[in-house]
């Protein structure tokens, strides 16, 4: 049954992780019905299952990962940070544990504690793109721009033309008045995602600041007319 939960669970079929598990107590099938809980909303129900497989296998990192995790999807930082904390003094080098931790003390707006958590991931595994934008993002927050320039280029070398990274890497760029490449890299992320209403708005007025007025007011009016038809604003700062 192990194999086929955790197959379903790969390919994000959760209905048939839960079926697959319904009334186990397994620790390792416990963990996975927990995401698959998680996944689903059921957030009580994924804590109910991490705790039974912690009072199962206490000394085991995954079991106190997971659980830390779904405390941070339900917004229970401290509850959370202890949880990951426990699983990487179980399993020192735990980079999942380490990363979702940055995020949490990202949330509680800790940035230089999240900064430390995801400078650990990228020391563990150097292609972590996610630890990689999330410590760029970060570092921006601060005003570190260049810095978390390089971190966004690494990002998009593993995975290229990701959106969200692409659009972090051109406000950086806009705030070092790099604005001709802003401009490029804001076009690049609405080759990609032409539906994003922020991103009109933020090429707008990096073209604005170029002296391009016509440029700027095509794509001011371009994201005025998402935002209309999407009933909501979807600017980004």
């Amino acid at each position: 049954m192990t194999p086929d939960a955790a197959r379903a669970a790969a390919l994000g079929r959760y209905s048939e992780v839960l079926e697959l598990t319904d009334g186990t107590t397994d620790p390792v099938l416990l963990l996975l019905r927990a995401s698959a809980l998680d996944r689903v909303g059921r957030l009580p129900e994924a804590l109910d299952c991490c705790s039974a497989a912690i009072a199962a296998v206490p000394l085991e990192a995954d079991a106190w990962f997971v659980q830390g995790l779904v405390l941070y999807r339900f917004s229970e930082y401290e509850q959370a940070a202890t949880s990951l904390e426990q699983a990487g003094r179980l399993a020192p080098g735990h980079a999942e544990a380490l990363f979702v931790l940055g995020n949490v003390r990202y949330a509680q707006g800790r940035i230089e504690d999240a900064i430390a958590c995801f400078e650990s991931v990228v020391a563990i595994d150097p292609c972590h793109p996610k630890a990689l934008n999330n410590l760029g993002i970060a570092l921006a927050d601060l005003g570190r721009y260049e810095e978390a320039l390089g971190y966004f280029d690494r990002a998009l070398a593993i995975i290229e033309s990701v959106p969200a990274v692409l659009l972090s890497r051109a406000a950086c760029l806009a705030r070092l008045d790099r604005l001709r490449e802003a401009v490029e890299a804001f076009t690049r992320a609405l080759d990609i995602d032409p539906l994003n209403a922020g991103a009109w708005h933020d090429k707008g007025l990096a073209v604005a600041r170029l002296g391009q007025d016509d440029e700027a007011k095509y794509c001011f009016s371009r994201g005025r007319a998402l935002v209309d038809r999407q009933g909501r604003s979807g600017m980004q700062s």
